[in-house]
């Protein structure tokens, strides 16, 4: 007869439970604390009132821009904000473009959107950069054909001062 002994060798293992569920609680824990972080931190929309009614209204941060001295070879970035105040869509008839009234090498302009919905905004850019031979005074006048009835060739001065 086989005498059993009290201090076996064979040690006691408790019987692994499935991670199965773990793995599920875990998805499922996380999948709700992203849709609460999403929630809460979403952007709400704020209502737009518009500052005129009855039609588009084109509003620029600013209407002037004195650059000041620059020197050649030396590229200056110009930008202008464009918004929409009004309450219909605001169309730019067609593209923006530079008169020179003083000085030389007008560039192109780029604009972001041909249209803005009431509320929206949009921005005007160009760059500028002159050499010898193009120094001294710049006086440019964009021009910004729109639907705005009471700005139908909305007009932006940009001077500057070319030196060596």
């Amino acid at each position: 007869m086989a005498n059993k002994n009290a201090y076996s060798t064979k040690s006691y293992q408790p019987q692994k439970r499935s991670r199965k569920y773990y793995w599920v609680f875990v998805i499922a824990s996380l999948l709700v604390l992203t849709t609460t972080l999403i929630i809460v931190f979403q952007k709400k929309a704020i209502p737009y009132t518009p500052e005129v009614t009855g039609g588009p209204s084109l509003k620029v941060n600013t209407e002037s821009l004195d650059l000041g001295k620059q020197k050649n070879l030396v590229p200056v970035l110009v930008s202008f904000e464009i918004s929409n105040v009004g309450d219909k869509p605001l169309i730019f008839t067609e593209a923006p473009y530079i008169e020179v009234v003083k000085g030389c090498c007008p560039p192109t302009p780029d604009i972001g959107s041909m249209k803005l919905q009431p509320g929206q905004k949009t921005t005007l850019s160009f760059q500028l950069m002159m050499h010898e031979g193009m120094d001294g005074i710049h006086d440019f006048k964009v021009h910004i054909p729109n639907n705005d009835p009471a700005k139908k060739d909305q007009t932006l001065e940009v001077l500057s001062n070319w030196v060596p």
